[in-house]
């Protein structure tokens, strides 16, 4: 198991690469906690990177910006990423807490809404743990 970079440790946001069945990257700013060297995250159950985690378990990371631009000649981290079970989630959602406070609630309450008016289905969360290579 690797230690986590500096770079991504620091970062507020981190572009994780998943893969397609094809091979494909599809990339995401995603916002992230890390423990005892492993990244974790999280995000909707049904969500493509979720889907793509399952699916192979690759991913790539790197530190990025709000917008999931990675600065010149930062190269990505490979790594494996698996989705951890729901019971798990109280902890990730605790990192994720410590990590971004009143951002992270504030966030959860503007996503919330168009649930609450039934703009869009209700999602359950899905967690992923990733260790770098």
């Amino acid at each position: 198991m690797a230690t986590i970079p500096q770079e991504i440790e620091q970062s507020q946001y981190i572009s994780l690469s998943t893969f397609r069945r094809n091979g494909a990257a599809v990339a995401t700013a995603v916002w992230f906690a890390t423990d005892n060297g492993r990244i974790y995250l999280y995000s909707a159950l049904d969500a493509g990177k979720m889907k793509r985690v399952r699916a192979t378990g690759k991913v790539l990371v790197a530190p990025c910006d709000i917008k999931g631009k990675v600065a010149a000649g930062v190269v990505p981290v490979a790594g494996s990423g698996v989705e951890l079970p729901a019971e798990r989630g109280s902890f990730v959602h605790g990192l994720l807490n410590s990590k971004y406070g009143w951002k992270k609630h504030a966030m959860e309450f503007f996503m919330a809404i168009p649930e609450k008016l039934r703009i869009r289905k209700a999602s359950q969360d899905g967690f992923v743990e990733i260790i770098l290579d």
